[in-house]
C-alpha cells in the first residue's frame, strides 16, 4: 500500500463491508505521515448523506490552503461508496488543481475517476504462517486470541478458533464480534452457534461507526446501496457453492425481471464486482465468481423472503444436472484432464444439486440421474467416497424412481463403487439386479457394465475362469449396441488381466493390443493406463521386473494425474513387487506402506486390489528377506508418508541392481 501511494495519486482500499478497509488505512497512515509535511486529513463520509454536501465536508478538511499545492499533503476519504458518482468527479478535480495532494479512498466500489489505482482488501490470512503474525500464528486468529484475552485474561487459541476464523471467513469485523460474544457464551457455544451468525455475532463492536456494529448491519449497507436488479442477483447467486463461472451464473440467474429473474445478468454481475460484494477468481485463463459465505448467507436470506429459494436451486440443479450429463458422454475422449480440472472446481456446486435433490421427494428421480452420471469422475478422479455416499442416497429412492434408464445405471455404479470399498458382496447383488433389469429391456449399455462388475467381483473371490466368461459376455454386450467408450475398454482389459492369469498370454496381449487401439483412437488417457498395469503384470510374470516396472511407472503418473485412488494403489502396489523381484526388499516394504497410505487416505479397503496373492507373495518375500522388525519399519515409513511424497518416491527409478540378480540381465523390454 505505501508503495501504491508512492506510484499513485489516487489510491481507492475495496472490499466487502467489514473486511477491513478502514483499519488498512489508518494502519497505512501511520506509516506515512511523516512523508506529508502538509499534513494528513481524514474524512468520514458514512454520514454524509447528499452529494452536494461531500465538496462542503472536503473543503472542510483541507481548507484553502491547500489549493496551491505546495506542501505535500494526504487525504484520506472513508466509507465513500454511497457518494462514488460524485466523489470520483470531484476527486479528478482536486488531484488536477493540487499538485501536492494525494487521496487515498475506502469503498465498496472503485470511483472510476482517472489514474486510480484500486487495491483489493482481502480477508484475514486463516491458514499458514507465511502473514508475519507474531509466532507464526494466522491474523485471523491472533485477532482473535487479541480480543478474547482483553475478556479472558490468558486466552489461549486452540485449533478450534482457526475453524471458527474460517467459518467467519477471515472478515476481522465478524471475527472482534465474535470474540465480544465471549462475555456471556462459552466458546463451544459460540461454535454451536456459527451457522446462525447474524443471530450471533448482533453485539457492538468498538467503532463508533453505527452501521459497521453488527455484520448485519456492515452487509445491510452493501444492500441497501445496491440498484434493485442488483439484489436480485446477488439473491440468486447465493445458492451457488464455491465459486462459479458466467455461464452457471447467466443459466441460474438470468431471465425477465416479472418472473424474478435478472435481465443483463452479465453486466450485473459486473456491477456486484465492482461493489465488492463478488469476487472475480482468475487462474491462468479461467475466470470465476465466488462470494464470502457471509455475504452468500445474506443474500440467501433475502432469496428466501423473495419465495424464490425452490425455483433457484431447481435452475442451479439443472444447470450441472446438464454439465453432469456433458461430462459423461465426453469423458471418454481426449479432453480428460479439462474435464478433470473442471470438474474438480465445481465439486462444490455439484455437492449442493445433488444435496437438494435428494432432499426433496419431488426432485429425487433427478438426483438418481445426477450421481450415476458422474460415475468416471467418483471413481477416475478420487473420490469414491463421495460417490458412495451419493450413490447410497440414490439407490436408497430407487422404489420411487420410475424404471428406465437412470436406474439401470444406478445400480451398476452403486456395484462398481461398492467393489472398490470392498463391500463384495453388496456389489454384487447390485450388478446381478442391473443385469436382470437391464438385458430385460435391451439396455445393452447399463447390461454390459453390470456384467462386468459381476466378473470383477468374481475376480477378487477367486473365480478366475468364471470372471473371464463374464468379461468376454461385457465385451460382446457392448460390441453389439452397447459402451463402445469406456465400457468395452473395461471389459477388454479385465479380460487382458484375467487371461494373463490364467497363463495366456498371447490371447491377453490381443486383448491389449485392442484395447490400446481403442483408447489412443479416441484419446484417452485413463483406461489406457490400465492396460499398461496389465501389460507391467505380465512383464513381471515372465521375469522382466525391470520392464514391468517401466509399465507399473507409466500407469500410476496418469492414475496421479487424473487422482483414480484405485488406480494408484494398484500401481504402486505392482511397483512392491517388481521390486521384490529384483532383490530390492527395502523399497517393496516400503512401497507396500504407500500403497496402504492410498487406500486409506482415499476410502478404499485395504488389500482389495488384484491381484491379492502378488501382494501377499511381494510381504512374503520382503519380511523374509528383512526380518520382521525391518520390514515393519520400512513399510511404515512408506506409510507415513504425504501422499504427494509418496507417489514422487513410487515413480523414481530404483536403485540399480547387479545384473541378474532378478533372474534377467537387467534390461527393459520396449513395449508390443
Amino acid at each position: 500500500m505505501v508503495r501504491a501511494l508512492e506510484e499513485s495519486r489516487l489510491v481507492t482500499l475495496t472490499g466487502v463491508g467489514g473486511v477491513g478497509k478502514t483499519r488498512l488505512a489508518l494502519r497505512v497512515v501511520r506509516e506515512v505521515r511523516a512523508r506529508f509535511p502538509g499534513g494528513v486529513r481524514l474524512v468520514e463520509l458514512s454520514s454524509v448523506r447528499r452529494p452536494e454536501s461531500l465538496r462542503e465536508a472536503i473543503r472542510s478538511a483541507i481548507g484553502e490552503r491547500e489549493a496551491g499545492g505546495v506542501r505535500r499533503s494526504l487525504l484520506v476519504l472513508d466509507n465513500c461508496e454511497h457518494l462514488v458518482e460524485s466523489a470520483g468527479p470531484l476527486v479528478d478535480e482536486l488531484i488536477s488543481g493540487t499538485p501536492g495532494l494525494r487521496v487515498m479512498v475506502t469503498s465498496r466500489r472503485v470511483l472510476g475517476a482517472v489514474g486510480e489505482s484500486a487495491y483489493q482488501v482481502e480477508p484475514l490470512p486463516i491458514d499458514g504462517s507465511a502473514d508475519g503474525s507474531a509466532g507464526g500464528q494466522p491474523e485471523a486468529v491472533t485477532l482473535f486470541a487479541d480480543r478474547a484475552a482483553g475478556l479472558m485474561p490468558g486466552f489461549v487459541p486452540t485449533p478450534e478458533v482457526a475453524l471458527l476464523c474460517r467459518r467467519l471467513d477471515g472478515i476481522p469485523l465478524a471475527i472482534e464480534l465474535a470474540a465480544t460474544r465471549l462475555r456471556t457464551m462459552s466458546f463451544d457455544q459460540i461454535m454451536g452457534r456459527i451457522d446462525d451468525r447474524f443471530s450471533l455475532l448482533s453485539g457492538f463492536a468498538r467503532t463508533p461507526v453505527r452501521r459497521h456494529r453488527t455484520l448485519r448491519m456492515a452487509i445491510g449497507w452493501s444492500h441497501e446501496l445496491c440498484e434493485p436488479e442488483e439484489r436480485m442477483l446477488w439473491a440468486r447467486l447465493s445458492v451457488f457453492s464455491g465459486d462459479f463461472d458466467l455461464p452457471a451464473a447467466r443459466t441460474v440467474c438470468a431471465g425477465p425481471a416479472a418472473a424474478g429473474g435478472v435481465p443483463e445478468a452479465e453486466d450485473v454481475l459486473s456491477r456486484l464486482v465492482d461493489r465488492s460484494i463478488v469476487q472475480r477468481v482468475v487462474s491462468g485463463r479461467v475466470v470465476r465468481y465466488r462470494m464470502l459465505d457471509t455475504v452468500r448467507e445474506y443474500g440467501g436470506e433475502w432469496l428466501r423472503r423473495l419465495g424464490l429459494e425452490g425455483e433457484t436451486r431447481r435452475r442451479h440443479r439443472d444447470h450441472y444436472l446438464a454439465l453432469a450429463r456433458r461430462f459423461d458422454r465426453e469423458w471418454f475422449g481426449p479432453s480428460q484432464m479439462d474435464w478433470h480440472d473442471r470438474m474438480i472446481r465445481e465439486l462444490p456446486n455439484l455437492r449442493a444439486a445433488l444435496d437438494f435433490s435428494f432432499a426433496d421427494p419431488a426432485e429425487q428421480a433427478r438426483g438418481v440421474e445426477m450421481a450415476a452420471r458422474l460415475a468416471y469422475f467418483w471413481i477416475a478422479c478420487g473420490f469414491v467416497c463421495d460417490g458412495r455416499r451419493y450413490l447410497s442416497a440414490a439407490l436408497s429412492h430407487l422404489p420411487d424412481v420410475p424404471p428406465g434408464e437412470g436406474v439401470n445405471r444406478a445400480l451398476w455404479v452403486g456395484a462398481w463403487l461398492a467393489d472398490v470399498q470392498g463391500d463384495l458382496d453388496q456389489a454384487n447383488d447390485l450388478a446381478t439386479e442391473c443385469m436382470s433389469r437391464s438385458f430385460a429391456v435391451l439396455d445393452r449399455a447399463s447390461a454390459g457394465w453390470a456384467t462386468a462388475c459381476c466378473a470383477t467381483t468374481g475376480l477378487r473371490w477367486g473365480y478366475l475362469p468364471e470372471a473371464l466368461g463374464m468379461y468376454e459376455r461385457a465385451r460382446r454386450t457392448h460390441e453389439e449396441g452397447g459402451d463402445l467408450g469406456a465400457g468395452l475398454a473395461t471389459a477388454l482389459v479385465g479380460e487382458a488381466y484375467v487371461l494373463a492369469r490364467l497363463g495366456r498370454r498371447e490371447e491377453a496381449m490381443a486383448r491389449l493390443r485392442r484395447h490400446r487401439s481403442l483408447c489412443d483412437s479416441l484419446g484417452d488417457i485413463w483406461m489406457r493406463s490400465s492396460g499398461d498395469w496389465v501389460r507391467g503384470f505380465i512383464e513381471l510374470e515372465e521375469g522382466d521386473a525391470a520392464s514391468a516396472a517401466r509399465f507399473f511407472r507409466a500407469s500410476l503418473r496418469a492414475k496421479h494425474l487424473l487422482g483414480d485412488s484405485l488406480g494408484m494403489t494398484t500401481a504402486v502396489s505392482a511397483l512392491a513387487a517388481a521390486a521384490a523381484r529384483s532383490r530390492d526388499m527395502e523399497r517393496a516394504a516400503r512401497l507396500l506402506g504407500v500403497s496402504e497410505l492410498i487406500e486409506l487416505s482415499f476410502g478404499l479397503r485395504v488389500s482389495i486390489s488384484p491381484p491379492d496373492d502378488v501382494r501377499e507373495a511381494t510381504e512374503d518375500l520382503a519380511r523374509s528377506a528383512l526380518g520382521a522388525d525391518d520390514f515393519t519399519a520400512a513399510f511404515q515409513r512408506g506409510r507415513a508418508m504425504d501422499v504427494e511424497a509418496a507417489v514422487a518416491y513410487a515413480l523414481e527409478p530404483p536403485s540399480p541392481v547387479p545384473a541378474g540378480t532378478d533372474g534377467t540381465d537387467g534390461a527393459a523390454r520396449t513395449e508390443d
